[in-house]
């Protein structure tokens, strides 16, 4: 894995313009209303910046939260393993995974771009220019490590360290709070940008304080330091709310702080009207962004996860502090843990469907689910309102997938989906056999976020070169599809049937329509159909991290530890891919701002319609009978009209 520098391009106005003119399209009149009082508010807040002294204002007495020595929060679930290998990372001053910042004791280290190198520039935030195409780098990699949650991290493998090593990590949880607010009072510079940051920092340092105070004298400088963020934090959030179009995971970070805040600290002349906003408003989110089946109404698993997580946190915060909680929290968080459960792949992991930045609610440790994925049922279910099929086959031949037959995103932006109607996952055991290609960056170069969210970057059909829905900006898509399951049968000995289509290319005269087959004998069919009018270049993608090595000419065998895999495609001519700069193929990325080469099979072909593409997947010496596959096409035809 390696670090990829951020192709920087200048911010430029017409790409501006034509932003605002697409996100001005999608406001109804009570939101322009909202954003015109917003644009006052600005004003105001702007005024109150440039009047004050500069630093950050001290309190005379400490909130009963700062100054109390009993712990206040409930216990944070963690992952043991997963803090004690985190922990020394942590206590080396660098963040988990590649993330290439690391902590130095110097006034720019909250500032400076880790893609760039440039200093990123201070003033009042709302003046600053953050969109892809600014000058200085992708600005979520920047807000990384300022939303402090390493430090629960760290808090947490401090709490477990013998008393000689606890000084060495209080003593930078420390230094590293003290230097942060130092380096960014209140409304100055890129970490006030986002009320979600403010909302997800001021619930890390929260639990910091928390985890920490049995460690810290009474006089210790951490607890003046968490007053004075949570306060200026929540009085932000509270008048920079992601409503309207905007609603999504932000809000729910929003929301949530300001319960934290009201509960936490009713010294606060607002605590009362943050608690009750931010229960109003996440109570509200739960219903709309966690859907009747469990799943998110934005087809991003990770931001889901992150929402579920602070519902879950939230939920336990009033519960522990006997304050009213809202019923509506716990239930989606229970409906949405059973569907995450279930798309959880055989190695534990989630897929990584739609836009995901691996960002978590509170500290990488934390970990409410610890049960294997392989102790679940097999057979198929299907989530009707996200739009998923998972399937799983029994042992020794285990296969497991996900069909995507949902909608593009969350309406009207559609902003965090990908354009990936029909793409299938596919899993051999705990061996990923098909894959999502990741995020990669939302800043930096605009061609990898098109890239990496567009169809070609799934395992799909591309028509025409075009993505199944139009790419208006880095979180903007126009001309939503929609997709339908059309049928599916399950047969008694374990194998079954599945037909979905998409309207991704209608615009084109176009429809496709995917069908699945598979046998418990250790096959599995995927029939892709393209039917319409005139002539068109249409290219299957598989997206694979196996080694490939030819086998035939209509063919291709995939190499697979302990598990002999064969893949036979026919319907177009066979190319494989791998690290392509120019367009862009053959790339996966594992985490945010990395990416790597992988394999993709790309099968094309050029032609009038109808069309055809055949995929088989062979785990042995078992495959479909003559009658089989003839039947199976049939019935797609009758499903089909």
């Amino acid at each position: 894995m390696r670090w990829n520098p951020a192709g920087l391009i200048p911010q430029a106005g017409l790409g501006s313009l034509l932003w605002y003119l697409q996100r001005l399209r999608m406001m109804s009149a009570g939101e322009l209303g909202y954003r015109l009082r917003q644009r006052g508010t600005l004003r105001r807040l702007e005024a109150s910046y440039r009047s004050r002294p500069k630093g950050n204002l001290l309190r005379e007495s400490l909130p009963l939260f700062c100054s109390a020595t009993e712990r206040q929060l409930p216990a944070i679930p963690i992952h043991g393993a997963r803090l004690r290998n985190l922990g020394p990372r942590l206590l080396a001053g660098h963040l988990d995974g590649a993330h290439p910042w690391r902590w130095r004791d110097e006034t720019d280290v909250w500032h400076r771009a880790p893609d760039s190198g440039r200093i990123w520039p201070r003033g009042f935030f709302a003046n600053l220019p953050y969109r892809p195409g600014n000058a200085y780098g992708d600005i979520r990699l920047l807000w990384e490590p300022a939303r402090l949650q390493h430090l629960v991290d760290l808090a947490l493998y401090a709490d477990s360290m013998s008393r000689d090593l606890r000084g060495r990590a209080v003593t930078m949880i420390r230094d590293q709070l003290l230097s942060w607010e130092r380096a960014n009072p209140p409304l100055d510079g890129p970490h006030y940008i986002s009320a979600m940051e403010c909302g997800l920092r001021l619930i890390a340092v929260c639990h910091v304080l928390d985890i920490l105070r049995p460690m810290l004298q009474a006089d210790d400088p951490i607890r003046s330091c968490i007053a004075g963020i949570a306060e200026s934090h929540a009085t932000l959030i509270d008048q920079r709310l992601s409503l309207y179009s905007s609603r999504g995971n932000h809000t729910m970070a929003e929301a949530a702080a300001l319960v934290y805040a009201g509960a936490l600290f009713p010294e606060f002349s607002e605590a009362i009207d943050w608690r009750q906003t931010g229960l109003r408003l996440l109570a509200q989110e739960a219903e709309h962004q966690v859907l009747p089946d469990g799943g998110g109404a934005e087809q991003a698993m990770s931001y889901h996860q992150v929402n579920l997580d602070l519902l879950a946190l939230v939920d336990a915060l009033l519960r522990h502090r006997q304050m009213a909680s809202e019923p509506r929290l716990a239930a989606a968080t229970h409906r949405g843990d059973a569907f995450v459960r279930s798309m959880t792949l055989p190695d534990g992991r989630l897929p990584d469907i739609g836009d995901g930045d691996h960002g978590v609610a509170l500290a990488r440790s934390m970990c409410r689910h610890q049960a294997k994925a392989r102790s679940r049922s097999c057979g198929i279910r299907t989530y009707p309102h996200a739009g998923y099929t998972v399937g799983r086959t029994d042992e020794p031949r285990s296969l497991q997938w996900i069909l995507d037959h949902g909608p593009l995103g969350m309406p009207p932006a559609n902003g965090h989906g990908h354009a990936d109607a029909l793409s299938l996952l596919l899993s051999v055991g705990e061996t990923p056999l098909f894959i999502d290609s990741g995020t990669f960056l939302y800043g930096g170069d605009a061609q990898w976020r098109r890239y990496f969210r567009g169809t070609a970057a799934h395992n799909t059909v591309v028509v025409d070169g075009h993505d199944q829905a139009r790419q208006t900006g880095a979180f903007l898509w126009s001309q939503p599809y929609t997709s339908c399951l059309l049928s599916r049968m399950q047969h008694s000995d374990g194998g079954g049937r599945l037909l979905a289509m998409h309207t991704g290319y209608k615009r084109l005269g176009v429809t496709h329509t995917r069908g699945m087959c598979w046998s418990p004998d250790g096959w599995l069919l995927v029939q892709d159909q393209l039917t319409g009018s005139g002539s068109h270049e249409i290219a299957l993608h598989w997206h694979t991290p196996i080694a490939v090595e030819p086998f035939t000419p209509t063919g291709q065998r995939l190499a697979m530890p302990a598990c002999k895999v064969v893949m036979e495609i026919q319907g177009g001519d066979m190319a494989l891919h791998c690290g392509q700069l120019e367009p862009p193929l053959g790339w996966l990325s594992p985490e945010y701002g990395t990416r790597e080469t992988v394999n993709t099979i790309l099968v094309s072909h050029r032609g009038p319609l109808p069309h055809c593409f055949a995929t088989l997947i062979l785990l042995g010496e078992a495959r479909p009978s003559r009658h089989q596959t003839e039947e199976f096409l049939q019935w797609m035809t009758e499903t089909t009209g």
